[in-house]
């Protein structure tokens, strides 16, 4: 029996559609996005419909995007509102053409809606995505709340679910996409712009949300009857039941009765689970006993540093959990980004078979990459950075590994193993200690390497300091599991003032297909 995991993709029907192409599109370029994705183990494919307050398809009960312009200060999503208005015109409807289009290739396919965003208010020059319904009332926005420290970091300008009006109105668009088209579901985005209340509201509404969902689940198995289609709810979410909890998302008594089919657990920040499976892990094991299956989401956005081995790390780190599969979102890597390259599409085929990535090349990791501000509101740990002080060993920094490494280097399968940690603000001088599990990491085995100053590429941020990068191969090998990292500061530069800091740890392993197979960088020239 295969052991195939669901492989979710996001197919942004916004950035590699509307807004690159010239009005007015073809039906060909409206389903270019979806071709791209045949033959790369893909199942289901999500497709971003707008944002709820404005809509790219031909709705009957919400707002078209940009149907209230007068005129507009944003080219980019004037381009947008008229490529749809266009295909529209025409007689045809863009989201069922891409429905129709994906069903015909196989794939499952979801609507993705945005639930909330913050509004642009109406005047005579606008960015496009005005709605009237929220124009009329500003009442209705949650506005700022300066008594709560956690809502900085949202959008004061949200709409607030509180309001009985606000939630029929989103009902009605989310009725038209599961009932109008014969789609597989719908995919919620309920991790962007969370709180869907104020602050002082969740405790509240909280129980308010959970009604609401359980009338989305009653639309979807209506559907489902009178389709003869499984209407699968989707929802994407943060990845921690605290952090839910904290928004007024009451995701552990969801799971428990069932109201929703699938969850997409999100960090909110960096590439997904390379490094951290935390709150993953608690969503599964919530979800035993239970209909529910759990994805894990993977981001490879033009914002982040992701290459194939730090996917194959969330993706291997996910299946370690126990998810039932992974789910793309954002997904332009670098260095081409959009449209895809063979390199992009390449590392999308094997990501549904949990045996397969188990030898391919990794990098787990920390740091750099993360939001620290989103991941703490989310209830994850902010890990790094941390600021180290001389002759005082750091806290120990968690970071998951789900390779038998061991069992690859008993094999003569692995080619290379190096724990690899950046410390700016070091210098030639310094003198420091590496530990790994517990283990002090003898200077034998590490090597330095100098990001002082290089003219090369490196990391979006002045690195300044070096990167000790470690030989784990034979005594030192990580374990399966939870590794513990921790960094001593013996000696440092006095002149130098500021503090040695983690920015990054990460486990580096790279495979050979057999014992004494040769590496693709190898060539005989040497």
């Amino acid at each position: 029996m295969s052991d195939k995991k669901e492989v979710m993709f996001y197919t942004d029907g916004r950035h590699t559609s509307v807004y690159m192409h010239e009005p007015p599109m073809y039906k060909q370029q409206y389903v270019e996005p979806i071709d791209e994705l045949l033959d790369l183990g893909i199942d289901t494919i999500t497709y971003a419909v707008g944002d709820c307050s404005v809509l790219l398809y031909d709705t009957k009960v919400g707002e078209l995007w940009g149907h209230n312009v007068d005129l507009t200060n944003h080219p980019i999503w004037w381009k947008a509102a008229r490529n749809v208005k266009s295909m529209i015109d025409r007689g045809i409807d863009p989201l069922m053409l891409v429905c129709e289009h994906a069903k015909s290739k196989g794939f499952q396919f979801l609507p993705s809606l945005l639930l909330n965003m913050g509004h642009t208010a109406h005047g005579r020059i606008t960015n496009c995505r005005v709605a009237d319904f929220t124009t009329e009332h500003p009442e209705w926005v949650v506005g700022e709340e300066p008594e709560y420290p956690e809502a900085e970091f949202d959008q004061a300008n949200r709409l607030s679910y509180a309001v009985p009006e606000v939630r029929e109105n989103r009902l009605n668009v989310i009725r038209e996409l599961i009932c109008d088209y014969p789609s597989d579901g719908i995919e919620i985005n309920m991790a962007d712009y969370a709180p869907f209340v104020a602050r002082k509201e969740v405790e509240q509404h909280t129980s308010t949300l959970t009604d609401w969902l359980r009338q989305i689940k009653e639309i979807c198995d209506r559907a489902s009857e009178a389709q003869g289609i499984k209407k699968r709810l989707v929802l994407r979410m943060n990845s921690t039941i605290a952090g839910n909890k904290a928004m007024g998302l009451d995701v552990e008594k969801w799971m428990k009765d069932e109201i929703f089919d699938t969850v997409i657990a999100t960090t909110g920040a960096g590439d997904g689970f390379e490094g951290y499976i935390g709150g993953l892990s608690e969503l599964i094991d919530i979800a035993k006993g239970t209909s529910v299956t759990v994805l894990a989401a993977i981001e490879a956005s033009n914002d982040t540093d992701s290459t194939p081995a730090v996917n194959y790390s969330a993706a291997s780190n996910a299946y370690y959990s126990g998810a039932d599969g992974v789910f793309f979102h954002t997904y332009y890597p670098m260095p081409k980004r959009y449209p895809y390259n063979y390199e992009a599409t390449g590392r999308l085929r094997f990501m549904g078979h949990p045996d397969v990535i188990s030898t391919k090349d990794k990098r787990y990791r920390l740091g750099m990459h993360d939001r620290s501000e989103v991941t703490r509101l989310n209830g994850l740990p902010v890990q790094l950075p941390v600021e180290l002080s001389p002759t005082v060993k750091s806290s120990d920094i968690f970071i998951n590994v789900a390779d038998d490494v061991k069992s690859a280097y008993d094999a003569g399968k692995l080619w290379k193993c190096e724990l690899q940690i950046m410390l700016p603000n070091t210098t030639e001088s310094d003198e420091i200690d590496i530990f790994l599990n517990g283990e002090k990491m003898p200077r034998s085995i590490q090597r330095y390497a100098d990001w002082v100053y290089q003219l090369r590429p490196r990391p979006g941020y002045a690195v300044n300091g070096y990167r000790i990068h470690v030989n784990l191969m034979g005594k030192y090998l990580p374990k399966v599991g939870h590794n513990i990292v921790n960094v001593l500061i013996n000696k440092k530069d006095e002149q130098i003032v500021d503090p040695i800091h983690i920015a990054e740890v990460r486990i580096a392993l790279d495979y050979l297909p057999h014992r004494n197979a040769l590496r693709d960088e190898e060539t005989f020239e040497g």
